[in-house]
């Protein structure tokens, strides 16, 4: 474990300056939940097992874009796991450099000695927590982002938007093929498409998988479906949708902004975490 840990000193300190993970919406990652509920010592048993965990964890990318993990005994176990977002263009080395270059950078930096943590970064999540939350839906403090331009016929894209992630969502939690993510199109109007992907993390049932992206679904559309675009960051799930081709790469810049409706918006704070960093 002591190789593990100087690993992951080693891999953070040499490809940190190096990370260059694409801004694929609007707003600026890293997102974080600090639970502020409990906290460990500087240079305890519970810290070093965090570093022996982030290290496994960060071993892992290269051979798989989901991974969870635990170490340690009674109260200094920690439990932890990642999930790199299914975009097509995304490789193990991304995924590599989001979980052991980037986000177990921010989790550290930003909740510093907290038992339980989440990061968001723009292809990826990271959780830890003193707790055993491995296989246990949980929704809480779900981060709506959402982009700042509005479609021309709201009423309809919000047909659309919600058929379409109602639909990726069953093929995410109930086909086994597709290890709890699917990406889909939709014609919105003659000129333009709707692209979304929808994603679990692989520790949870079908329901529950299905469950989380339902209430994402519900939340998004609840405040944004005027919106362009949106995403739903959540401790067990992730979903996404645009009118331009994301999980291919495509930025919104690729899009005409002749097809854009003036005006602004943005998600209500209703669903905005208290304990929400940038």
């Amino acid at each position: 474990m002591q190789l593990l840990f100087l690993y992951f000193l080693i891999t953070c300190l040499c490809d940190f300056a190096d990370a260059n993970l694409q801004d694929i919406t609007s707003g600026d990652p890293p997102y974080n939940i600090c639970t502020n509920s409990n906290n460990y010592a500087t240079d305890s048993p519970f810290e070093n097992n965090l570093y022996n965990l982030l290290g496994v964890l960060s071993l892992n990318t290269s051979v798989t874009k989901f991974s969870s993990f635990y170490t340690g005994d009674n109260s200094d176990r920690v439990y932890g796991l990642y999930m790199c977002f299914n975009y097509n263009y995304t490789t193990y080395v991304d995924c590599k450099n989001c979980i052991a270059t980037t986000a177990s950078q921010h989790i550290v930096r930003y909740c510093p000695n907290e038992k339980e943590a989440i990061v968001w970064e723009d292809s990826c999540l990271l959780h830890y927590s003193s707790e055993d939350f491995f296989g246990k839906l949980d929704v809480k403090g779900n981060i709506p982002k959402a982009n700042s331009q509005n479609v021309s016929d709201p009423e309809r894209y919000r047909s659309v938007v919600n058929r379409s992630l109602s639909t990726l969502s069953k093929q995410a939690a109930y086909n086994p093929v597709n290890n709890m993510s699917a990406t889909g199109v939709e014609s919105f109007t003659k000129t333009e498409t709707l692209y979304a992907l929808v994603q679990c993390t692989r520790d949870l049932s079908g329901d529950d998988c299905s469950s989380c992206l339902q209430t994402a679904t519900r939340e998004i559309l609840s405040c944004c479906y005027f919106l362009r675009g949106a995403r739903v960051h959540s401790r067990s799930c992730f979903l996404r949708y645009e009118l331009y081709d994301f999980v291919n790469g495509a930025s919104e810049s690729s899009v005409s902004s002749g097809n854009q409706a003036k005006g602004k918006g943005k998600c209500m704070p209703q669903f905005q975490h208290k304990n929400l960093l940038k």
